[in-house]
C-alpha cells in the first residue's frame, strides 16, 4: 500500500524497495520484472552478498519483500574484474602438489558467494586481471568477456603466460622457472605460477652453459637459503658470473 500522500512503499513498490537497498547496501540496484512468471528480482553487480542484501530488504520493513505478490529473487551479476580475480586466487590456491583447482564460472561464483567481493591485494593480482581481460577481448574482438571466457583462458593458456606480459617484477625463484619449468616438466608454473623447488633451480642454472648473468645472480641468491649446497657448485656459478661482466 502507498503512504497517505500517495507516495509508493517498499513494500508496494520493488523500485522503491531496489533504492532503499542500494542505499543500505552499496551498490546499485535495479528492480526487474519477469512479465511470464510475475516475479521480480534484485540485481546488482559486485558489491554486497546475496544475503547482506537480504538483510537490507529486512531492514526496508520486515513487509518489504513479502508485500510482492509472487515474492523476491535476488542476483548478484559478477564484473569481468570480479571474475577475472576470482580466477586468480582459485589458479595460485595451490602448492602445485595435488590436482589443479578448477577454474570456471560456477567455481568463480561459488568463490564470492559469501564475500563481500575485494579490490586486488597486490600489484601483482591488479596487473594479471588486466592482463587477463585484455586478452580475452583481443582474443574474441569484443570489448567484453563472458565469465567462462576468462576461465577458459585460465584454464587452457594459464597465468604465466599473463604474468610475462604484463612485466611484473619476479622474484629470483619465478625468473628461473619461467626459463626451465617447460623442460623440467613443472607445469604448475604455467597454471598455477607456483615456482621450482629452490634446489632444483640451481642445478638446473648450474648446467645450463647459456644462463645468462641474471639467472646465476638469481640462482646464487637461492643458494643463500640453501645452506645443503656444495660449495664447489656456488663457486663456478660465481666465477662464471664474473665471466659476465
Amino acid at each position: 500500500m502507498p503512504d497517505r500522500d500517495g507516495t509508493p512503499t517498499a513494500a508496494s513498490d520493488p523500485h522503491v524497495l531496489a533504492a532503499l537497498v542500494a542505499r543500505e547496501s552499496g551498490p546499485e540496484v535495479e528492480a526487474v520484472h519477469d512479465p511470464d512468471t510475475g516475479r521480480w528480482t534484485l540485481e546488482w553487480t559486485d558489491g554486497e552478498t546475496v544475503e547482506g542484501v537480504e538483510r537490507a530488504v529486512r531492514a526496508a520493513g520486515p513487509e518489504a519483500a513479502r508485500g510482492l505478490r509472487h515474492g523476491l529473487r535476488y542476483r548478484r551479476r559478477l564484473s569481468e574484474s570480479a571474475v577475472a580475480l576470482g580466477a586468480v586466487r582459485l589458479a595460485t590456491s595451490t602448492d602445485g602438489s595435488g590436482p589443479r583447482p578448477r577454474v570456471d564460472a560456477a567455481s568463480v561464483e561459488a568463490f564470492w558467494r559469501d564475500v563481500r567481493l575485494p579490490s586486488p591485494l597486490t600489484e601483482r593480482e591488479a596487473l594479471l586481471v588486466y592482463g587477463l581481460i585484455y586478452q580475452v577481448h583481443d582474443d574474441h574482438r569484443r570489448n567484453e568477456a563472458e565469465p567462462e571466457q576468462i576461465c577458459h583462458l585460465v584454464r587452457q593458456a594459464g597465468l604465466a603466460v599473463i604474468l610475462l606480459r604484463t612485466r611484473a617484477a619476479l622474484t629470483p625463484a619465478e625468473l628461473l622457472t619461467a626459463r626451465y619449468a617447460g623442460s623440467h616438466g613443472h607445469p604448475a608454473w604455467r597454471y598455477c605460477l607456483v615456482p621450482m623447488d629452490d634446489a632444483r633451480l640451481v642445478r638446473a642454472v648450474h648446467a645450463d652453459r647459456t644462463a645468462t648473468a641474471d639467472h646465476l645472480r638469481a640462482a646464487l641468491t637461492l643458494t643463500a637459503g640453501l645452506p645443503d649446497t656444495p660449495e664447489a657448485v656456488t663457486s663456478r656459478l660465481r666465477a662464471r658470473l664474473r665471466r659476465c661482466g
